[in-house]
Formats: structure tokens, sequence, C-alpha cells
């Protein structure tokens, strides 16, 4: 069973790693983010009040050699749901950068593991990130959370199974809608699992991209003036000419509905658009109920099956309490974790709720395996059949995915 292993370096760098406050350091560490990952422009430049507002609510850490900032990290405090609708503190992690001439010395691992404790240190049960390479983040303890994956619907072919309601929709303007499309997500009674809260960054920046886009966007919400219960948002996609082309496509940004007739409402308007050949929707939950509103369900291709969400758990108490547990008895699972000594031990998990124990333990897991279980995003059975845990036999394995068990996958549907 693969275990967390937080490598030091006798060649890495001695960091001053402290918080960056100013408006000018944050600009700094931006640019800094913006130079490693390469494909970022420059946004300070051509609009510094958007850069302002984007970068005003994080946490930015930098690390120093000297007086020279050589890497840092950012994070925005939000929550995010469990199974069971409960939602812990969340530091949402990103601007994981590295200046391009101080690579490969440790530097980023420096401050991805100061960052974590002070997170923890500072209340957040859990860090949570969207990983631009997958092989980085298993060893500070991150494990996929949710999965995604991407819908290409032939709305030349297809119809629904069942007609959509269509008294509830209202087409509205997808530039100054922003206030209505927050109090809808704000407010979503149903959230699946890894569902964040979006800080105001975030919603800074989803502005800015459909301000500064190059091709139309539009939207629409389901349910009366003042008591809206979803919306869709949506762009078009670029196309040498629109108006004669024959593979007419839209790329769905966001869809949040608090109810099965809000969702069917919303995917029902993608239907009523005669002039529309598909759409796309980049990032949907692999259990999406939509192959099942269709007449004929091969009229959507999924593909793309990609990880979201990496959480990593901090406060693993705070953590299991908040979860809601299933199954018939409890479960003694013992926890490795490098990095913080208080998750460590043997937890008692099952329905009665969770607690250390001195029991013989059943099973064996890295924290980071452990928050694919907590989260609902992988089975214990799949993780015991790829060596990811240990369990005592296969029957406690079978226990385990009723302990941990969800009605629905979990899916955030957003990046950051």
């Amino acid at each position: 069973m693969p275990s967390l292993s937080i490598v030091s370096s006798a060649d890495a760098p001695s960091l001053d790693i402290r918080p960056l406050t100013s408006k000018e350091e944050r600009r700094e560490a931006f640019a800094v983010f913006r130079q490693a990952l390469l494909g970022i422009g420059d946004l300070g430049s051509s609009h510094p009040e958007i850069e302002a507002r984007f970068l005003a609510e994080g946490e930015p850490l930098g690390g120093f050699e000297k007086d020279l900032l050589r890497g840092v990290v950012n994070g925005y405090a939000s929550s995010v749901t469990l199974p069971g609708g409960r939602c812990v503190p969340h530091l949402s992690v990103t601007h994981v950068g590295v200046s391009p001439d101080a690579t490969r010395r440790g530097i980023a691992r420096q401050l991805l593991v100061e960052q974590l404790r002070r997170a923890r240190a500072s209340g957040y049960v859990v860090a949570g990130l969207r990983a631009s390479d997958t092989g980085i983040y298993g060893r500070y303890g991150y494990g996929i959370a949710s999965w995604s994956v991407r819908h290409e619907l032939d709305l030349t072919r297809a119809a629904l199974a069942i007609a959509a309601p269509r008294d509830g929709l209202r087409i509205v303007d997808a530039h100054e809608s922003f206030p209505i499309f927050r109090q809808i997500a704000e407010s979503d009674p149903t959230p699946r699992a890894t569902t964040l809260s979006r800080w105001d960054g975030w919603w800074a920046m989803q502005e800015y991209r459909m301000l500064h886009g190059t091709t139309p966007h539009h939207a629409v919400v389901f349910g009366s003036e003042g008591k809206e219960r979803g919306y869709l948002r949506f762009h078009i996609e670029p196309s040498d000419n629109w108006f004669t082309s024959s593979q007419r496509t839209v790329i769905v940004d966001d869809l949040v509905a608090h109810d099965d007739e809000a969702w069917r409402g919303l995917i029902g308007h993608l239907f009523t658009q005669d002039i529309l050949h598909r759409a796309i929707f980049p990032s949907r939950p692999i259990d999406d109920p939509l192959p099942l509103l269709l007449r004929n369900p091969r009229t959507l291709a999924i593909s793309g099956q990609r990880d979201e969400s990496w959480i990593r758990p901090l406060d693993l108490a705070a953590l299991l309490s908040a979860r809601r547990f299933g199954g018939a008895r409890q479960i003694a699972i013992a926890v490795d974790d490098d990095l913080f000594p208080e998750n460590e031990g043997t937890w008692s998990i099952g329905p009665k709720g969770a607690a250390k124990t001195e029991e013989r333990p059943d099973a064996r897991i890295a924290i980071a395996e452990l928050a694919a279980l907590v989260f609902g995003a992988s089975q214990a059975s799949a993780l015991q059949a790829s060596s990811r845990i240990w369990t005592a036999s296969a029957e406690v394995a079978e226990e385990l995915d009723f302990t941990f068990s969800s009605n629905r996958h979990p899916h955030s549907g957003i990046s950051f």
C-alpha cells in the first residue's frame, strides 16, 4: 500500500516563507505564478481593477532567498460539501508556482508543506486544488475526491424522452445577471459532495472571461423572479462562419439546479434553440442522469473522464465528525499521515460515528486514499484491488463500501 512521504532534500534552499499582504507583493506573486505556467496573460496590465479583486481575498505565501521571491502558493477561503450535506472549512489552493530559474530545488515542496501546516493551525479542515500535474500532489497527502466527464450532445439527432418544463424559464443578460447567478449557487439546497462555496475572486474571474471572450455568452434561469432555482450559462464555440456552419456548437460554462424540475427545464432550453447542432458540457458528474433524459442515449457522447477535486484532510477528527456513515458495524481503520501525527492512529468508523480506538485494525490506509473514501470518489473494494489500501479480508472491503456509501457521486463542476 502506498504511503505518504514528504521527502526532504539536502540541496533545498533555506527559504524565508511568509504571508504576502501588500497589493504590490500579491501582484509580484501572481507574476511569478504566470511565468511558471507560461499560458496566462498579464491581467494586471490590461484590467488592474479585476486583478486587484481577484487577488484581494487570497492567503498567498512567498518563499524568499534573501530578498528574491522564488516561489508562491495561494489559497482562498471556502467550504466544501461532504456526502450527507454537511460542510467543512476548505482552503482552495491555487497559484502554485516557482520562478523558472529556480525550479527542481525543493522550493514548491517547502511552500506546500508550510501552507498545509498554517492552514490546519488556522482552522481549515481540508485543503483542495485542481492539479495541473497529477504526479505532484499525492506525495503531500492530496487524494482524488471527485471525477468528471465530458458530454457532447448531438442536438440534430437527440430528443427528450419526456417534455421538459418551459414555464419557469427566463432568458437573462449573461453580463448583468451575476448577482442572480451567485444567489442561486449559494442557496443550492442539495449540493453534491465536493461542491465548493465560491469566493468573490472566483466570480470576478468568471465576469472577466465573459466580458473579454471572443464569442457571445448567453444565460437562462429557472424559477419565478426572486425565487430562481437554477441557471445555465453558455457561450458560442468559435467558428469561421457561424451562420453557414454545419456544426454550430455551444459550450456550457456553468449549470446549477436546485431540483430535478429545474435541471430538466435548463437542459430542455438547449433543445428549443433550433439554430444549434451541438452542446458541449466540459465537466459533468460521472453519474449525470442526462442519458436517461434522452429518447436515444447514443446521441450523447461521454468521454474524457478525469480527476477533478484533489483534497487533503488536515483535521481528520473534524472531518470524520462531519461525515455521516452507513454500514452495519464499526470498522477499525489505521491511518498513516507523515505530516500530521494528530491524524495518525486507528479510528473506529461506522454508523455510530468516528473516534480513535485501541482496537486491532481491520484495514490500513494512507491519508490521500482516505480522502477518496470520505468524499465518495472511490470504493474501498476498488482501492483494495489496486493495492491502495490493505484490509484483513475481502469482507472488510465490502463493509467499507457500505460505510462510505453515498447516493450520488461527488462533483464540483468548477475550476480555480
